[in-house]
């Protein structure tokens, strides 16, 4: 439930509150059916109590494709939505492991969809709800996705360079053009935008379009699937860290490792003298990060081992 969501329930319910104890007496009948519209809200509120575990997010825009609370251009309400749902998607896939080329169909998107539930006036905007009917006990996925989107937006467009740095420490590539498209496109169409979810109120004026622009623009994080040969130093399982010393050279390559390897593997290798300080072949996710200033950084993700031939 998205907070918007609750401060409109909470707004109606204060406004009837209101209303029944100022005609208690000299309106009965009016009153018994403000009751009963205030029983209706206070069920609404505790059926959204309920289950916290979905994903649900509100997506408001302002400015140039938005006239007033009549509507918005359509074509521009389906590129937004569109690069959303896919950053959504791409950064789901990024959180299970999975490696994303540049092109091609992510895996599993359909975990990833959300659904137009509502459409919100006021400016002009749509709810969003998780295509998940089942009850959950913790956090979806998605819930997380749209946590981390959040986020991604706001540090992008944050007046802080180090905060903007930090966001692009471990963001995928593909999920980095996504948010790319959606802020070029806020900027390209002259719109503002605010996101509610359950956290947080995030809002892009003008001025944080465009720096957030400026920086996606002057910023690139590509990946690519490698080998590299040399030998394995060591692994922390908890950190979820690797160590690699590269052929022929002194240099000790030092990176994460791949969700896709499991806590009982990383263990084995950690204790097993058949894999420490002996020659491998490991496949390794490179990640190029070159930043607004002409900096760049490379990371290797450790994503399998192999014999060497």
């Amino acid at each position: 439930m998205s907070k918007l969501q609750r401060a409109a329930l909470e707004s109606e319910r204060a406004s009837l509150q209101a209303l029944i104890a100022e005609a208690a007496e000299s309106d009965p009948l009016g009153t018994l059916s403000l009751r009963q519209r205030l029983e209706r809200i206070e069920e609404d509120l505790a059926e959204l109590d309920e289950d916290k575990h979905h994903a649900d997010v509100t997506l408001l825009f302002y400015g140039k494709p938005v006239d007033g609370s009549r509507g918005i251009d359509a074509e521009f309400a389906g590129k937004a939505l569109q690069s959303y749902q896919s950053a959504l998607s791409k950064h789901m896939n990024s959180l299970t492991g999975r490696a994303l080329g540049r092109r091609g169909p992510v895996p599993e998107r359909s975990l990833s969809r959300m659904n137009i539930v509502d459409v919100v006036h006021g400016s002009f905007g749509f709810r969003l709800e998780e295509d998940n009917e089942e009850a959950q006990m913790f956090d979806t996925s998605l819930r997380d996705a749209v946590t981390a989107i959040s986020k991604i937006i706001h540090d992008f467009s944050d007046p802080s360079d180090a905060v903007f740095e930090q966001a692009i420490e471990d963001i995928d590539g593909r999920t980095f053009l996504s948010v790319k498209a959606f802020i070029q496109l806020l900027r390209n169409e002259e719109a503002k935008f605010k996101l509610v979810d359950d956290e947080e109120e995030i809002e892009l004026d003008d001025a944080k379009v465009e720096r957030a622009y400026q920086r996606v623009e002057r910023t690139e994080v590509i990946e690519n699937e490698d080998f590299i040969s040399g030998t394995l130093v060591g692994v922390m399982p908890v950190a979820r860290r690797f160590e690699f010393n590269l052929d022929g050279t002194e240099e000790i390559i030092t990176g994460p490792i791949d969700a896709r390897l499991s806590a009982d593997f990383l263990e084995r290798i950690e204790n097993d003298e058949q894999f420490i300080g002996r020659p491998w072949r490991a496949s390794v996710r490179v990640r190029i990060v070159r930043r607004p200033d002409g900096r760049e950084k490379i990371e290797y993700i450790l994503t399998g081992l192999v014999q060497p031939e």
